[in-house]
């Protein structure tokens, strides 16, 4: 059985990526490296594939991967903003002469990513990860060329990553409704789990428990990531729901429209009766009556981050991994309104 470019790696204690870049004879790896490199890829039998573009030719192509595991509709946020992300991506590739190719996959296939990406037809790659599970971010280490992945994040895994900071960002939200005189804070959360949404769930627990306010089971409620859907489980969810807290909290903006219409349905007004805030700062937020508070994460700002860790793996493939958090900011806007504290 031939070698693998990941067997060569193992052994000599490298990256795929930096394996690559000597068996293709790129610069970016030391002089001792490529020679162990290459004594090992002998010893195996390793037979280098014959490249599919003329010698001379220089890639300087990026391919931004999105992997599509779903087709649900919590993938509507990503066909919205993914624009912006893209932009960023676009901006610091431009800047070195580096083109953008964006390639879609349904499904988690590994022939198919491995055929996407192992190629010498680019010279890097940006995967979408916020879909994948640890098996599939644990297979990119049989990846040959440079890779960075955006929108997750895994502490134990040696590959570079760029995510939203749903913590800090969740914080942020919760601690502005705090100030705002809430007291009665509930959560909006997503029938269908990600790992973003378990993220900002988590994040909301701790931090009520960290502003001293109690959750009430009742205050918790959980409805389809879509607008119909959810709209019709908000609907039978509050028919049976008492009173309700001053604020609600939900962990993107789809279900913060199905929860706003889902409440005026039910005679309630915004913000007057119940504030609400959701997650993301979609363009059409601005279009809501009232108009959406959101949490924004700079898409454009992870896009960038994210290929300019890319072009310095590029450089250096030898380099320790990297785990990049951006953090978001809340932007107030007439779904929310303060109201006077209760006394102590």
């Amino acid at each position: 059985m031939a070698a693998t470019i990941r067997e060569i790696a193992d052994l000599a204690g490298i990256s795929p990526a930096a394996v690559s870049f000597v068996l293709n004879n790129k610069p970016g790896v030391g002089q001792e490296t490529r020679d162990k490199v290459l004594a090992i890829a002998a010893k195996l039998g390793y037979e280098q594939k014959k490249s599919k573009r003329p010698p001379s030719a220089s890639t300087r192509a990026i391919r931004m991967l999105y992997i599509a595991k779903q087709g649900h509709v919590t993938y509507q946020a990503h066909r919205i903003f993914i624009s912006e992300y893209i932009a960023g991506l676009e901006e610091e590739a431009k800047a070195e002469n580096y083109r953008v190719e964006i390639q879609i996959l349904e499904g988690f296939d590994p022939q198919k990513v491995l055929q996407a990406l192992n190629t010498d037809m680019i010279d890097g790659a940006v995967i979408l990860g916020s879909a994948l599970d640890d098996d599939d971010l644990e297979f990119f280490a049989e990846v040959s060329v440079p890779i960075v992945v955006v929108y997750t994040y895994r502490p134990w895994l040696d590959l570079d990553f760029v995510d939203m900071n749903n913590e800090s960002s969740v914080r942020a939200a919760l601690e502005y409704l705090h100030g705002a005189g809430h007291r009665r804070i509930g959560l909006v959360k997503s029938l269908i789990e990600t790992r973003n949404f378990r993220l900002r769930e988590h994040a909301f627990m701790e931090t009520m428990d960290r502003l001293g306010l109690p959750v009430a089971a009742a205050d918790c409620f959980a409805i389809d990531p879509t607008f119909d859907k959810g709209r019709q489980d908000m609907t039978k969810l509050l028919a049976n729901a008492g009173d309700l807290p001053s604020a609600l909290f939900c962990v993107n903006d789809f279900i913060a429209y199905a929860c706003i219409q889902a409440l005026k349905d039910a005679g309630k007004s915004i913000p007057d009766d119940v504030s609400i805030v959701g997650f993301d700062n979609l363009p059409s937020d601005e279009f809501m009556e009232p108009c959406l508070s959101s949490v924004k994460v700079s898409n454009r700002a992870i896009g960038r981050r994210a290929m300019r860790l890319l072009l310095e793996r590029i450089a250096d493939p030898e380099r320790p991994s990297e785990k990049v958090s951006i953090g978001g900011e809340l932007i107030v806007r007439g779904s929310t309104r303060a109201i006077t504290a209760p006394t102590a």
